[in-house]
């Protein structure tokens, strides 16, 4: 028996350091997903306000108007090397894991029920910073 599909419900994860600028970035995603008339509510998860720790960021869109967190994690963005590895196990079977290419999975880490794309986020930065884009990413 196959798991019924979900379709226009998606919980969003982003997985930070606390302090690197993350809060900007997620909250134009956020923005931008209401402002084409997506319900999305979203939340910033963190255990202290140090820099330096880890921080989390849910985005719950849904068609239907809710927008409190779901347990269960359809997209995750992993950022933070420090959580990677028990981060990526978080990801919903059928889910996505968007993590940094430099990132290592742990050995013996197997997970063919998910869709894993590293992004090379070095190389697109320093593509940026060559436009001539001055501010820090």
């Amino acid at each position: 028996m196959t798991k019924a599909r979900i379709l226009n419900d998606v919980s969003i994860q982003v997985a930070t350091i606390n302090g690197s600028g993350s809060q900007t970035s997620n909250l134009v995603v956020t923005k931008t997903l209401f402002r084409m008339g997506v319900p999305v509510g979203a939340k910033n998860l963190f255990p202290s306000n140090i820099a330096g720790l880890p921080t989390w960021y849910t985005i719950r869109a849904n068609k239907d108007g809710y927008v409190a967190r779901k347990k269960e994690i359809d997209i995750l963005v992993c950022l933070n090397p420090g959580t990677f590895a028990e981060d990526a196990h978080s990801v919903n079977d059928g889910g996505v894991l968007i993590y940094d290419a430099k990132y290592a999975f742990p050995a013996g880490w197997d997970r063919p029920t998910i869709t894993k794309i590293p992004v090379p986020f070095d190389e697109l930065a320093a593509h940026v910073r060559g436009l001539g884009f001055t501010q820090p990413l």
